[in-house]
């Protein structure tokens, strides 16, 4: 592979802002960087895009649910361990590792953008390709404001939480946009429903980074145009270790190094599933390791599932788009009514609530129905900038430390000092 300046497309090595000056290595078997710009090679770009998301999202979803309140770690490796103690700096590989993948899929999308769009002029604005490029790059985006403190965009100097979810939106309208001139122009049935598939996911994107930013208006408005039924999944593989889903090796029941939290345990609910008796961590102590619970594919609300390294998981969903709708109505009489319905499928009896006492179950409900895909640490800094702190604290499930005060990922040390803006 050649990967020169500027040149961030599918497997590429990435290094500052996840692209910067590249070491060129010739590889005579794979793509030329001067082929980039063949339009026959646009297929191979953008699933070069879906294929960094995948592996971003993975990642992303196993170490931000360690992060928030989810899971967490028994592991004898000294980095994975502060981590999970949500006591880490800048050097921490843990913490890289989720930063590089985020920014290699954040930049593989803007590039392939560019790069569509002078491949295809004017046919752009109604490319479907384009329009897929720009929904998986804006979940980057919105992946990064959801779980960095900061972050910075080809090279610049670091932006906030809020800048960056902001562009997300900006590429959800735009893959909204292009999506809807190609399903205009087109009478094929196939087409139509791809079109649709991208229109959907990307108002369930804009409905979440609207919730984030606090704009319940424009939220909500986005998520009333999400059909009942939706669903869009990551989709894992066992082709190759990277096209695995991520959550199953640290979760298997053989040899597991991720347990579920305390918080989460022993609920009786079939949406958080757990094994009858605890298994051994790394490091010797007695975890429960998650079996696959509802956002995963295969789910079932009678029998235990694993996570296997090709079960798929949905990362945008009619049921996200009914929870921003009830948070952005408050606490009504419809939020209590939908509140009721998911407490039946966790086999809850119903309640009877109003005011803060509705929107803290409503809060409850959704940690339960997206458990393990990767939207509790983006909400637990939601509620912590309205003054509710469901962040861990007190004494680390299974050592004797106690934990720490990161509540975010941080910016690595390898892109501070490669970036002369930071």
């Amino acid at each position: 592979m050649r990967a020169l300046r500027g040149i961030c497309v599918g497997a590429m090595v990435l290094s500052a802002t996840a692209c910067g000056d590249l070491l060129e290595v010739s590889d005579p078997g794979s793509i030329q960087g001067e082929q980039l710009s063949d339009p026959t090679l646009e297929n191979l770009i953008v699933n070069g895009v879906i294929g960094e998301y995948q592996v971003a999202y993975g990642t992303y979803t196993l170490w931000s649910g360690v992060l928030a309140d989810e899971i967490f770690t028994d592991h004898t490796n000294v980095a994975i361990r502060e981590f999970s103690l949500h006591n880490f700096r800048d050097l921490n590989d843990t913490n890289e590792g989720v930063y590089v993948n985020l920014q290699r899929t954040r930049q593989s999308a803007d590039d392939a953008s560019a790069r569509l769009k002078g491949m295809l002029g004017a046919a752009a604005g109604s490319s479907l390709n384009l329009a897929r490029v720009y929904a998986y790059g804006a979940y980057a985006y919105v992946l990064l404001g959801e779980g960095f403190c900061e972050a910075p965009v080809n090279i610049s100097a670091p932006l906030s939480s809020d800048d960056l979810l902001r562009l997300g939106i900006a590429r959800f309208d735009s893959a909204i946009m292009v999506a809807t001139a190609y399903r205009a122009g087109t009478t094929v049935a196939a087409n139509i429903a791809a079109a649709t598939d991208i229109i959907n996911m990307s108002n369930v994107g804009a409905a979440r980074a609207s919730l984030k930013v606090g704009d319940l208006a424009k939220a909500r408005t986005y998520a009333m145009l999400v059909p009942a039924g939706y669903e869009k999944l990551a989709l894992y593989s066992s082709n190759s270790v990277r096209e695995n889903n991520a959550v199953h090796r640290p979760a298997r029941t053989a040899d597991p190094f991720v347990g579920i939290h305390p918080k989460f345990l022993g609920l009786n609910d079939p949406r958080l599933p757990a094994l009858p008796t605890a298994r051994l961590g790394l490091n010797s102590n007695p975890i429960f390791p998650p079996q696959r619970p509802l956002m995963y594919a295969g789910w079932s609300a009678s029998a235990l599932g694993t996570i296997d390294i090709t079960t798929h998981i949905k990362f945008a969903s009619h049921l996200e788009a009914q929870y921003v709708i009830a948070e952005a109505d408050g606490a009504t009489a419809s939020t209590l009514a939908f509140v009721n319905a998911r407490r039946a499928v966790g086999n809850q009896a119903p309640v009877d609530l109003s005011g803060a006492a509705l929107i803290t179950e409503l809060r409850n409900q959704r940690a339960r129905d997206f458990f393990l895909t990767g939207q509790r640490l983006g909400d637990l800094r939601r509620y912590l900038k309205a003054g509710v702190d469901l962040f861990p604290s007190g004494q680390y499930p299974v050592f004797s430390d106690f934990y720490g005060e990161n509540k975010c990922f941080i910016v690595p040390l390898s892109e501070k000092a490669g970036n002369p803006n930071y």
